[in-house]
């Protein structure tokens, strides 16, 4: 039987490991069938924002928009994408603004849950 594999993620694109990390846990688990979802807090958003051109490194925009295709579900703090000034246009299509109340019903639902962050 799938699982729920949830995901906050918490931390820059480029500055930790953590994107990549989440990137490849969530892979791992769709690839088994099991339900992914990734919640983005604080400046994680930014893995998420349309028209990066990292060189040499993942580049999240890409390759989590080929997980939201495959069925992961994508939660962004909708505070953190106010603050930074992040609007709809700018964003990954599939990535929808959530809260933190959504954020605390995904953990309690989920089986299995991970935080990337500090």
């Amino acid at each position: 039987m799938p699982k729920h594999l949830m995901i906050l993620l918490s931390t820059t694109p480029y500055s930790f490991e953590n994107s990549t990390t989440a990137f490849k846990l969530a892979d791992a688990a769709l690839a088994q069938g099991h339900r992914v979802t990734l919640f983005a807090s604080g400046d994680a958003v930014h893995n998420f924002s349309v028209n990066q051109n990292p060189k040499g490194i993942l580049n999240p925009e890409q390759k989590f928009k080929e997980l939201i295709d495959r069925g992961m579900r994508v939660d962004l703090c909708g505070t953190c994408l106010q603050f930074r000034g992040v609007k709809a246009e700018h964003r990954v299509e599939g990535a929808a603004p959530s809260s933190l109340k959504n954020l605390f019903a995904l953990m309690d639902e989920s089986d299995v849950f991970i935080n990337l962050g500090f």
